[in-house]
């Protein structure tokens, strides 16, 4: 089964690549290390490591459809790779009377133009690494080593609703 879920995530990052291609073709990227790419310029590798990471971080906030993880990724790329911790984002990111998969639509129909102009200009390429590889960036190495409630390495290859 594990390889069967692999390939579907696989087959699901190659789909938001696409995706992003076709439709955010001229979306400015800035990796860590300040590279400034548009998502068409990108290295294939490089695009899917990206849309691997992104699908991760939206995961992380609890979403399961396939549709929701894709417009999460296109935010990433289209406004900013750290969105999600913009404080108005967080407020409606976490809001436990709304379900998961729909907080981001929620989201999109609240922030104005001047909400998403504060997003990107607090764009952080660093977002753009995975979360274990962010957080060990800051810690010591007694605090990198793995704890009961927090794994070292988080299973990635979950299944997803569709």
């Amino acid at each position: 089964m594990s390889v069967v879920e692999a390939v579907a995530q696989e087959n699901f990052v190659r789909r938001i690549a696409d995706h992003l291609l076709a439709e955010y073709p001229k979306a400015n990227v800035i990796l860590p290390g300040d590279e400034k790419f548009t998502v068409d310029e990108l290295p294939e590798e490089t695009l899917h490591e990206l849309v691997r990471t992104a699908i991760a971080r939206a995961q992380g906030h609890a979403l399961t459809f396939e549709s929701s993880i894709a417009a999460f990724t296109a935010v990433m790329f289209e406004v900013s790779p750290n969105f999600d911790t913009h404080r108005l984002c967080q407020v409606l990111l976490n809001d436990d009377e709304v379900e998961p998969n729909n907080r981001l639509d929620e989201l999109l129909n609240v922030l104005t133009e001047k909400n998403w102009e504060s997003i990107r200009e607090d764009y952080d390429p660093q977002a753009w690494k995975p979360d274990k590889e962010t957080e060990s960036d800051n810690q010591t190495p007694d605090e990198k080593q793995a704890t009961p409630d927090k794994p070292e390495n988080p299973d990635f290859l979950e299944t997803v609703k569709i």
